[in-house]
C-alpha cells in the first residue's frame, strides 16, 4: 500500500549522502578499491533516491549475527508443517477465498526436488473457485487453529529473515511480513499494540527498463487499514538478480526501532509507530493486481529456501 506516503524516506537518502561520501573516502585511503568503488556508486545512487525516489543498492553496515540465537527455523525439507503455518485469509486446508485479483488456496503450494517452499501462481480454467487467477498466502498466527493440530510461532523482538527467490512477471506482489491481530484495531496507540512489518514486498510493473527494476521495498504500517491507517516506507533497495537468484531479507527489531537488511547488509532503520511492543507472527504471501492479464512468465514460482527468526542474546536467560 503507497499512498499517503511522506518524503521522510527522501529526506534520509539526502542527509546519507555526506556519510556515504565520508566512508568512501575513508576506503580510498585505505586502499580498499573495491569497497570505494561501492560506495561511489552508493552516492550517486542517493541522489537519485533524494531526488527521484529511485532505488539504492544496500551499502551501510552488516548485520552482526553473533548476538542473536535461533529460536525458529523452517527450511521446508519435510513439506508443509500445518502445526506451524495455516493460511492466511483462507480458512481451513481446503479453504479457497478470493484476494484482490485471485483466490488463494493451498493447492498452489509445493515443494521443490531440493526441498524448498514454492507458492505457485497461475491461471487454472477448472480451478476451485472456477476459471482464475490463484495463489496463496500463509502464516504462523498462534491465536488461530484451523486445523485442530496447529499450534504456530509468534516473537517479540529479534531478527527474522526469508531467503528466496521472486516470482516474475507483472501484477505479483511476492511477500514476508510480521503483523499481529492487534494490528486491526484503529487505534493502536501509535504502533505500540499492534504493527505490520514488511520486510520483502516488490512493485508490480515488472518493467525491466525501469530504475526499479530488481529492487524490493521495506515498510511499516499501524492504526489498521481504514481512514486511521498510517505507513512509512522506508525505501527501494536493489538485491542481486532478485528473479533468478536467493537473497536474503530481514528485519532486526527491538524495543528502539526496526532495523531492515538486503542479504545481511543494512538499508534502513526507523521506531515509526513508536515500536511494537508486542508478538508478531510470520506471513509468506504472493498478492496478485489487474496487471497480471499482462504476465507473460505465468505460471511462476516464489521459491523460498527458508524462513527463520532469531532472540537478541541479551534477551535469552542462560545464553553466554
Amino acid at each position: 500500500m503507497l499512498k499517503n506516503q511522506i518524503p521522510k524516506r527522501r529526506l534520509a537518502s539526502l542527509t546519507a549522502i555526506g556519510p556515504a561520501l565520508l566512508m568512501a573516502l575513508r576506503a580510498l585511503f585505505a586502499l580498499q578499491g573495491k569497497r570505494f568503488l561501492a560506495l561511489l556508486v552508493a552516492v550517486f545512487q542517493l541522489w537519485g533516491a533524494a531526488l527521484f525516489d529511485t532505488p539504492v543498492k544496500p551499502y551501510k553496515d552488516e548485520i552482526d549475527m553473533s548476538r542473536f540465537v535461533l529460536t525458529f527455523e523452517d527450511n521446508f525439507d519435510h513439506g508443509f508443517d500445518d502445526t506451524v503455518w495455516q493460511g492466511h485469509y483462507v480458512y481451513g486446508d481446503d479453504d479457497t477465498q478470493p484476494r484482490d485479483t485471485a483466490y488463494w488456496n493451498r493447492g498452489q503450494v509445493g515443494f521443490t526436488d531440493d526441498g524448498c517452499l514454492k507458492i505457485t501462481v497461475e491461471y487454472k480454467e477448472d480451478g476451485p473457485a472456477g476459471a482464475h487467477y490463484y495463489s496463496y498466502g500463509m502464516e504462523t498466527n498462534p491465536n488461530k487453529n484451523y486445523n485442530g493440530r496447529h499450534t504456530g510461532f509468534e516473537q517479540l523482538y529479534g531478527y527474522f529473515e526469508v531467503r528466496c527467490i521472486l516470482p516474475k512477471g507483472a501484477g505479483l506482489n511476492p511477500a514476508f511480513w510480521l503483523l499481529t491481530d492487534g494490528m486491526w484495531d484503529d487505534d493502536t496507540d501509535g504502533g505500540l499494540s499492534g504493527a505490520e512489518v514488511d520486510v520483502l514486498e516488490t512493485g508490480t510493473d515488472f518493467n525491466r527498463k525501469s530504475p526499479d527494476f530488481g529492487s524490493i521495498y521495506q515498510t511499516i504500517h499501524v492504526d489498521a487499514y481504514g481512514d486511521a491507517h498510517r505507513q512509512e516506507i522506508q525505501g527501494s533497495f536493489y538485491a542481486d538478480d532478485p528473479y533468478n537468484k536467493f537473497n536474503t531479507y530481514g528485519v532486526a527489531w527491538n524495543e528502539d526501532e526496526y532495523i531492515f537488511y538486503v542479504n545481511g547488509v543494512e538499508t534502513a532503520r526507523t521506531d515509526f509507530g513508536g515500536v511494537c511492543r508486542v508478538p508478531l507472527y510470520l506471513i509468506l504471501s504472493v498478492g496478485v493486481n489487474e496487471k497480471v492479464a499482462g504476465n507473460e512468465h505465468l505460471p511462476v514460482d516464489f521459491v523460498v529456501d527458508y524462513v527463520r527468526a532469531y532472540q537478541y542474546r541479551d534477551l535469552m536467560p542462560g545464553k553466554d
